[in-house]
């Protein structure tokens, strides 16, 4: 299909009167109002002038006339009831990849009427007829629903990057890589996995000595046998032994990847070796042992060789890149290391502080606009005190179930409630900024010092009021505030 035969074609997904299609010129001010409204929270930048070049550049037959990685250019948009609901730009790269950016839908109807959805799918549509091997955009964290919708259509989340289009705001690349995806549809689990015993020594030492020396010198039968004897100590459950439990996993009987889980001090574990015959291999094998970490640590980690299969395969389950180590294993050869906190299923918030991030953007919000010239400590405090008032106005003549009951069923009020919330946390944020000590820091010595006041053996079940009774029983003063 040509450029200019898919301009002028349309097609329909979902239900009801939902609509996928070209964008025109008519639509031109509803893609203006969706990259500004959802845009301007997270990136700098004219959002305005990016909705008129992107679609400017669809509007000329799909030519990119500033992008020198850019073949083609192509909007599309969502229609639902005759409004335009969504917009998509998707940008043809030489490489043969493929750049969201961005897709947008309209807040009133996210997850209402499939629009996102939709949106998506005519992405990997248009991929697949250009011949386009892998689909990528980024996501900022603060939109953790965002994310969290590509994850579950089966997107991997790739690297992080700080501060890439706002000070203080976490980037996320996540990609989705289309024969990949169309062979784990169609591939169910095959390896089947059995704790090493004895009569298979002879097919470890041919595999690990064969595969190993990719990134790790001296792999020989000596490291075999100490590696079978790691194995041998595992009764012992010491971490001072050097234990190792040592599986194998097999694939119609031929043995096609190897893990030794090793415990460390501070009750992570090691997984080496950790060898497989392919991507999928891998895959399969780290989510065994990422079924096996369950009850027996809170993290896994390893060191492998830089391989974009292997990448590939770690970021698909959600392991994190944590550190480059040149020449640690062999000569001329670059190791990384890649962690995997058990219960782990998004890397949002993996490697960075998000308060920490968004105090540095709140920070610049109130400088930008002058208003740290009128703070003083006095009125910083009244303002927090105003604001609690605020939440507690919401809350005032409602009993505890209607409370519930409008959490779950009143989206306005919930948010309300949120709102009030945050207002309460932002002059608590200029409020120490101003006093100069550092939030979070002063909040974990109170917690250290809580921990000694309120033992979990003498407090736990008891409310407050409870506990200050006990407390004159006793003959001691009221507890303290928490």
């Amino acid at each position: 299909m040509t450029v200019q035969q898919d301009i002028k074609e349309s097609s329909s997904f979902g239900a009801g009167n939902l609509i996928i299609r070209d964008a025109t010129e008519g639509d031109r001010a509803a893609i203006r109002g969706l990259l500004h409204g959802s845009l301007r929270r997270n990136y700098d930048g004219d959002h305005v002038a990016q909705a008129d070049r992107i679609l400017d550049a669809h509007l000329a037959g799909g030519k990119d006339p500033v992008g020198h990685f850019s073949k083609t250019q192509h909007v599309y948009v969502a229609e639902y009831g005759g409004e335009v609901v969504g917009v998509m730009n998707i940008a043809e790269k030489r490489q043969r990849t493929m750049k969201i950016s961005p897709l947008i839908v309209n807040p009133d109807f996210r997850g209402s009427n499939g629009a996102g959805s939709a949106l998506l799918e005519k992405s990997v549509e248009a991929a697949r007829e250009r011949g386009i091997r892998q689909l990528y955009g980024t996501v900022a964290e603060p939109s953790s629903w965002i994310e969290t919708f590509y994850l579950n259509r089966g997107w991997t989340c790739g690297s992080q990057s700080n501060s890439q289009y706002r000070p203080g705001v976490v980037e996320h690349a996540i990609y989705y890589t289309i024969d990949e995806a169309e062979a784990a549809e169609t591939t169910p689990n095959r390896l089947k996995f059995e704790e090493y015993t004895s009569p298979r020594y002879d097919e470890l030492e041919a595999f690990l000595t064969f595969r190993m020396d990719v990134f790790v010198d001296g792999i020989d039968a000596g490291f075999v046998r100490s590696l079978v004897a790691g194995h041998e100590r595992r009764a012992s459950r010491s971490v001072e032994s050097k234990y190792k439990e040592l599986y194998l996993g097999f694939e119609s009987g031929v043995l096609s990847s190897v893990v030794a889980f090793g415990p460390k001090k501070g009750g992570s574990v090691k997984l080496m070796p950790l060898s497989a015959v392919s991507g999928s291999a891998l895959s399969e094998t780290l989510g065994f042992a990422q079924r096996w970490a369950a009850g027996r640590t809170h993290k896994l980690y390893t060191h492998q060789h830089v391989d974009p299969a292997v990448v590939s395969a770690f970021q698909s389950k959600m392991w994190t890149l944590e550190g480059l180590l040149p020449e640690a294993y062999g000569k001329g050869k670059v190791a990384v290391q890649w962690g995997w906190l058990v219960g782990e299923s998004t890397h949002l918030g993996r490697n960075t502080d998000r308060l920490k991030a968004y105090t540095e953007r709140f920070l610049t919000f109130v400088q930008d606009r002058g208003w740290d010239q009128f703070e003083e400590a006095r009125s910083l405090a009244m303002a927090v005190g105003g604001e609690a008032g605020e939440l507690l106005a919401e809350l005032q003549w409602l009993t505890e179930p209607e409370v519930v009951e409008r959490l779950q069923s009143d989206g306005e009020f919930r948010a309300r409630l949120s709102f009030e919330a945050a207002d309460i946390l932002n002059y608590l944020i200029r409020l120490a900024r101003y006093c100069d000590f550092d939030l979070i820091e002063a909040a974990d010595k109170k917690l250290a010092v809580n921990i000694d006041r309120f033992p979990v053996e003498e407090v736990y079940g008891l409310k407050g009021k409870e506990y200050r009774a006990e407390e004159r029983v006793k003959g001691g003063a009221d507890g303290p505030s928490q």
